[in-house]
């Protein structure tokens, strides 16, 4: 386990590494306390799992965004360290299962020679800064929200600010006003916005706070109806200070940014950010808008002759899962991923049938997808034979039939029913038997395997926490109803 030392380009990164090492030797030595110790690993998104003596870790992708080659890198990794399978989450993350605690230090050090990072993918710290899937093609969208993202996940990781908070903190950028990246149920959501100055279109974004799920959901309140884009990243931060200093520490059942303002109200919420904001350092931090490098559309070239099998299928799959983006001529390709999970194979299979007809820009998607962009419309049928071979050409993402869900009693410490079976078993219910609702994108089926709502059941139209009940001196499987 020494190639890190040598290998990292980041001498933080190594450090933080051979820290990492070094803290496991001595937990398992019983020099650090486990309660200490499993907030030091939490930090670096490694965690508990179900099974005993092996780790879940987080693979962290601001924005949910992937390259090929970050794509197999995972791949890699998960074959050599864990399952051999890809969990795609609802915060746009990758989850690999079954890690020996002893060899994250290694595994985390060969993502990051791809630019791949687990620092702060879970803990109490900011996690994953989520935006649409669709930012930078969204037709609807003012302007692409992605360098802001970009940016906020940038200035926040290893931030002294976000460190050791109360619990965790969770930012969203939508991409236009259909909200897909749900910023009411984020402690800082933002909505992007254009105001007319005189003759000058000025950047902002409406901000909204105090957002989440879990057993005490919560819609988000409206802090600004528009904050100029330069004052973002400098609000999250007096945010971020105010549920620092006046958020629980003691009940982790109540330590969010939510109860913090249903304890003390919106209003004084809102003062106690304004107080921080003007105590700020800096209270503009501007964007690079040139950032990230722009998704670049493939290159012409002969595409491969496709078979189309099931003729109905493919005009399904162009109706439902394919739409053509803000760039006119190039399409947006989106796939319907049961449970979420990816095995390696696949992910590999689906980089060589792509890599040359799509840009090099996945995004894993919060209902657990992914979407391909800039594909020509000749490209079409190839692409869908290419999906189809990997079962990944299913019609209805985003619709009834494609059901979000967390990993429940498979792999999770804190789950008390069997989630993902049962999504499986609803999804083939619904496209055998009533396949006309893979065209329906307005009623979302969620399922989570406790009260927790990882799997979002809380925002459902039809949400299903798994709950067992008892009956006599039997305990049966049993879903409530939201």
């Amino acid at each position: 386990m020494q190639s890190f030392r040598s290998e990292l380009e980041s001498p933080l990164v190594a450090q933080e590494i051979i820290d990492l090492e070094r803290k496991i030797r001595a937990f398992r030595e019983g020099k650090i306390h486990d309660e200490k110790f499993r907030s030091l690993r939490l930090a670096r998104g490694v965690y508990g799992q179900r099974q005993p003596g092996v780790q879940m870790v987080r693979i962290k992708l601001p924005f949910g965004k992937v390259t090929f080659k970050q794509l197999l890198k995972i791949a890699d990794i998960s074959d050599k360290y864990a399952s051999s399978n890809l969990h795609l989450t609802t915060r746009q993350d990758i989850q690999i299962h079954y890690v020996s605690l002893d060899r994250t230090p290694e595994l985390w050090a060969e993502l990051e020679q791809d630019d791949i990072t687990l620092r702060e993918a879970c803990g109490n710290t900011v996690r994953n800064v989520t935006a649409s899937y669709a930012a930078g093609i969204d037709p609807a969208e003012p302007f692409d929200v992605s360098p802001y993202a970009s940016e906020t996940f940038s200035y926040f990781i290893r931030n002294p600010v976000c460190q050791d908070m109360g619990r965790k903190f969770k930012i969203s950028f939508s991409s236009s006003e259909e909200d897909s990246a749900l910023a009411y149920i984020h402690d800082v959501g933002l909505i992007p916005k254009i105001r007319q100055d005189g003759d000058e279109e000025v950047r902002g974004f409406r901000v909204v706070i105090g957002g989440g799920l879990g057993a005490q959901p919560a819609m988000a309140y409206l802090a600004h109806e528009f904050l100029p884009e330069d004052q973002v990243i400098p609000y999250i931060e007096a945010v971020i200070r105010v549920f620092d200093r006046y958020g629980e520490r003691t009940n982790r059942n109540k330590a969010r940014l939510k109860f913090l303002i249903a304890k003390i109200g919106f209003e004084e919420t809102v003062a106690l950010i304004n107080e921080e904001w003007t105590a700020l350092k800096s209270k503009s931090y501007t964007v690079n808008r040139d950032i990230l490098p722009a998704a670049v559309p493939p290159p012409p070239r002969e595409i491969p002759a496709a078979s189309i099998g099931n003729e109905a299928k493919y005009l399904a799959w162009l109706k439902a899962n394919v739409f053509e983006q803000k760039q006119k001529g190039w399409f947006a390709i989106t796939a319907r991923v049961t449970t979420g999970d990816i095995p390696t194979s696949t992910a590999r299979k689906l980089v060589a049938a792509i890599k040359d007809y799509v840009a090099d820009d996945i995004r894993v998607t919060p209902n657990q997808g992914f979407m391909l962009k800039y594909a020509r419309r000749e490209s079409l049928p190839y692409l869908f034979a290419a999906l189809d071979e990997l079962g990944l050409a299913e019609p209805g993402f985003d619709s009834v039939a494609d059901i979000t869900t967390c990993p429940g009693t498979d792999t999770c410490n804190l789950a008390i029913s069997d989630s993902t079976h049962i999504s499986r078993v609803l999804e083939q219910v619904i496209d055998t038997e009533f396949p006309e609702l893979v065209y329906n994108k307005d009623i979302k089926i969620k399922l989570s395997g406790c009260m927790n709502s990882c799997g979002q059941h809380g925002l459902a139209n039809i949400g299903f926490p798994v709950s067992p009940m008892k009956a006599q001196w039997n305990v049966l499987p049993a879903l409530q109803v939201f």
